[in-house]
């Protein structure tokens, strides 16, 4: 065992170094038309190493040899980019295929990567894609390691992350986060803490819905912390709200934390489901309640905002089939949608959005019932 652990480090150490001077050839007889593909090809090479040490134990002989790629990977980025690169060093914080993508992504720009990870990701994909990566505090769960604010900040300060990626899901739609960052003099490549504070949270956002006159599904204004304070709303003879219910985690998004509640029986178990669910992947529990509406259409309106108020929409995409409130196919544009509900689907996306002035991305989801009535939703600020 012994002889062959000393063969496959000397083979694969010989193979690293026999590949990086076939690339700095490459690089050397590329000009800079040609540099991306020369950046590309090394980037593919340090792949190659990555995800073959991650076949062996955890010998710091092997951890060493995705660094030495990267380095000469980086390096090549600097000198052929042609571009100017938006930040010197940017940082992934999230894990997966979307961390692999951020990474991907800050190469292509040019700039030094960083990626984040948990004690239980240590041998993951995205950790080995970035220049640098960090792990995180061992002593919290896989989850909420990627939800430690004040570690993540720190780690960016003492690094010399000029801005933070947040991908989707974790802290993506974090207020706080974001906030965080800019106090920090990090950027946080996403929408406005405003944006953030008022799409990030469900019930603020109904709340920008009716100042803009965009039309809502009949729920509560508040958010509930346990069972029986949403039992309480429901059965307030003031409110115009009758079973079947759902009930919708307030900082959510992705299809947690939501359940269908037929009976005021079903109440009490649904609500703890959905409130776990929100709390273990989003760190907040609270959920409000809407009414159900039964077999709707969900249509979604993409959207760009320069955070002036000048905001455009680019066009819509039905995501009706899902399962467990997971989309499953989106197909665009969506078929069957009178030319007259689609324009006000239009119209109400783009003028929300505006009145926030948003900037970046965003998504304005609307249900439309069998009528053809459409209802806001959701943003989603990402």
């Amino acid at each position: 065992m012994m002889m062959l652990r000393q063969w496959s480090r000397r083979s694969v150490s010989s193979t690293l170094r026999r590949r990086l001077q076939q690339q700095r050839s490459v690089i050397k007889r590329t000009n800079i038309g040609g540099g991306r593909a020369a950046v590309s090809t090394i980037a593919n090479n340090s792949s190659w190493i990555h995800e073959r040490s991650l076949g062996n134990d955890a010998d710091a002989h092997f951890f060493r040899l995705p660094t030495t790629a990267a380095r000469v990977f980086s390096s090549a980025a600097e000198e052929y980019h042609p571009e100017p690169r938006p930040f010197k060093k940017l940082m992934a914080a999230n894990r997966g295929e979307i961390a692999t993508r951020i990474l991907r992504a800050g190469t292509e720009l040019g700039c030094s990567t960083v990626g984040i990870y948990s004690h239980e990701d240590r041998f993951t994909q995205h950790r080995y894609k970035a220049d640098q990566a960090f792990q995180l505090s061992s002593d919290k769960s896989p989850v909420a390691a990627y939800l430690d604010i004040p570690t993540i900040v720190e780690l960016c300060v003492q690094n010399g992350v000029e801005a933070v990626h947040p991908g989707y899901g974790l802290l993506s739609e974090n207020a706080n986060f974001a906030k965080s960052l800019e106090e920090a003099g990090v950027k946080f490549v996403g929408p406005t803490v405003d944006n953030l504070n008022t799409f990030g949270d469900k019930t603020s956002a109904k709340e920008l819905a009716i100042k803009a006159n965009v039309p809502i599904i009949t729920g509560s204004d508040s958010t509930f912390s346990t069972p029986s304070e949403a039992k309480e709303w429901i059965e307030d003879p003031n409110n115009p709200i009758t079973y079947p219910v759902i009930v919708k985690a307030a900082m959510g998004g992705g299809g947690r934390g939501i359940r269908i509640v037929p009976t005021a029986d079903d109440l009490e178990s649904m609500f703890r489901l959905a409130s776990n669910e929100a709390l273990n992947a989003f760190g907040d529990g609270r959920c409000f309640v809407e009414k159900y509406v039964d077999q709707p259409r969900h249509i979604e309106v993409q959207c760009l905002g320069d955070g002036t108020g000048n905001v455009i929409h680019l066009f819509d995409r039905d995501c009706s089939v899902q399962r467990r409130h997971q989309k499953v196919i989106e197909t665009a544009p969506a078929t069957g949608l009178s030319r007259e509900t689609r324009q006000k689907i239009f119209d109400d996306a783009v003028r929300m959005l505006s009145l926030n002035k948003y900037r970046n991305a965003g998504t304005v989801e609307f249900l439309v019932d069998k009528d053809g009535n459409h209802y806001f939703m959701e943003v989603n600020p990402r």
